[in-house]
């Protein structure tokens, strides 16, 4: 992979209102610090001076299950009970008018139909016999899930260089493809500051820091939805939502 640079101008939290272009960029990323915090499962990386931690967690693709939660808008510790999840991730983007932003198949029923969109240029995708799919190739009709996202951050051990308009310092979730074929969700946010995290444009580039901090290959990597609409809920680490998730990912 590479470390590309990045120029950084757009994006807006939740609601994507603009698009992003993948165009040749340049940037420079701090040296990484130890964690100031024992957090299991989480390193700390230093960008343009700003503590950036960054916590994950490794699943099965098997046992990934995707719902919508847009008719009942529930918050994530009453998810969390009703359906028993040890894992518990944000899904993607949904609109103003309450609507998910691009293809939505839970449990083989297609809730919500593709969407033509620069910015939402990527799947993930999980079939019947739990194989894994990140990428750009428009999922096949036998998936038991999928969710339409993005942008794509890393494509065939590739980091894609971003410009983003109007970009801004909000907390990250990301789900990635690790080379063994295990699904992996990360999480980026400045520590101390959990509603705060990196620029969208730098966070393929983060992505990157991190695989050789952490000794973990991510083949390929997709942006979800981030900021105060984002939850990441593990054995090891608790971020809530400051408004409703469109969707989750639940793993038991």
């Amino acid at each position: 992979m590479f470390l590309a640079g990045i120029t950084v101008i757009f994006i807006q939290n939740h609601d994507l209102s603009q698009e992003s272009k993948v165009l040749p960029a340049k940037i420079t990323a701090d040296t990484p610090i130890p964690s100031p915090i024992a957090i299991r499962q989480s390193i700390v990386i230093k960008i343009d001076d700003i503590p950036i931690r960054i916590a994950w967690a490794i699943v099965n693709p098997k046992e990934v299950e995707l719902y919508s939660n847009l008719q009942d808008q529930k918050l994530s510790e009453q998810i969390k009970v009703d359906k028993s999840c040890s894992v518990l991730v944000n899904g993607g983007f949904y609109s103003k008018e309450n609507t998910h932003l691009g293809l939505f198949i839970s449990n083989f029923k297609t809730v919500s139909e593709y969407l033509q969109s620069p910015t939402f240029n990527g799947f993930l995708s999980i079939d019947s016999e739990g194989k894994l799919t990140i990428g750009s190739d428009f999922p096949p009709a036998t998936v038991r899930l999928t969710l339409q996202s993005g942008p794509l951050l890393i494509q065939d051990n590739e980091a894609l260089p971003l410009k983003i308009n109007n970009d801004a310092p909000n907390r990250r979730v990301v789900a990635g493809k690790t080379a063994d074929g295990k699904l992996i969700f990360l999480t980026f946010f400045r520590d101390g500051l959990d509603l705060q995290g990196p620029l969208l444009g730098k966070l393929p580039d983060i992505t990157v820091l991190f695989e050789q901090q952490a000794g973990i290959d991510i083949a390929n990597a997709i942006n979800l939805d981030g900021g105060s609409a984002s939850i990441f809920i593990s054995n090891y680490i608790r971020l809530n939502e400051m408004s409703h998730i469109g969707s989750y990912f639940c793993i038991k």
